[in-house]
């Protein structure tokens, strides 16, 4: 069985309020978390999950919503420098969905195969009005990433020996989950159809926060179900669905990795 290695790269920062991650809880509460992206290896192949947020869509130190965020190109540029690897090295870059502030720095990685879901594609290419008015998608990517060369899944699949890729539609249509195999266990790496823990796991009373410090949080109450949505889901049957699956694959919270979640920040995986 291949063991791959996963190394969380920090592509940034933005802080939010809480309750646009967890809808109705701690209101007013400002959370900082991190744009994410995950160098995976088998020792063999080199694959990156998401590129980052482009930097044009932080203006004057502030990001969707005027939160105060930083981020971009150099940022990506400086995480792989960190860990050793040019982005020429990069064998394929897969993401976990097309928002801006994941595939926002594509054009890094041109040797690289690009990899997909064909419906987030779609999505892309003809966006919904309310995704128009936050600004999800940037449509300056299309001719960007069609010079490039892709691949567009549907469904689910087993890209490489030891890395699963699922659809989980919901917060996208095309949104998708990577099953990682790692000497520890099956590690599921989730973008932002789960972005911070407590979305899946409704009873925690804590987070922790990048610089390792813990931030006491309210449960949410038990007749709230399994998992609570963010304000950024726009198809709550497919994103219960995709969450109800997302738990039943994995054997311990632990092994969830969120796509914004800070608490990982500074740990390698398997």
């Amino acid at each position: 069985m291949a063991e791959w290695t996963i190394t969380p790269l920090v592509y940034g920062t933005i802080e939010v309020k809480k309750e646009q991650l967890t809808t109705g809880l701690d209101v007013g509460l400002p959370l900082t978390v991190p744009y994410l992206g995950f160098y995976l290896t088998d020792g063999s192949h080199r694959v990156l999950l998401d590129n980052g947020i482009n930097a044009k869509y932080i203006v004057d130190g502030r990001a969707w919503a005027g939160s105060p965020a930083q981020g971009g190109e150099d940022y990506v540029l400086e995480s792989l420098d960190k860990i050793g690897v040019s982005p020429d090295r990069i064998d394929c870059v897969l993401y976990s969905h097309l928002h801006n502030d994941h595939a926002g720095n594509c054009r890094l990685f041109p040797k690289a195969l690009h990899v997909f879901q064909e419906q987030e594609w779609k999505e892309l290419l003809d966006p919904l009005p309310s995704m128009k008015i936050r600004g999800d998608f940037d449509q300056s990517l299309i001719p960007e990433i069609e010079q490039l060369e892709c691949v567009k899944l549907v469904g689910d699949v087993e890209y490489l020996p030891g890395i699963r890729v699922i659809l989980t539609p919901g917060h996208t249509a095309g949104s998708q989950c990577l099953l990682v195999d790692t000497k520890d266990g099956v590690y599921l790496l989730a973008g932002d159809t789960i972005h911070i823990l407590p979305i899946a796991f409704p009873d925690m009373t804590e987070m922790i926060l990048m610089d390792g410090s813990v931030l006491p949080i309210t449960p949410a109450p038990r007749h709230w179900g399994p998992a609570v949505p963010s304000s950024l889901v726009y198809d709550h049957y497919a994103w219960f669905r995709s969450v109800y699956r997302i738990k039943s694959l994995i054997k311990d919270r632990k092994f969830l990795i969120p796509g914004h979640e800070p608490s990982v920040v500074g740990t390698v995986f398997g």
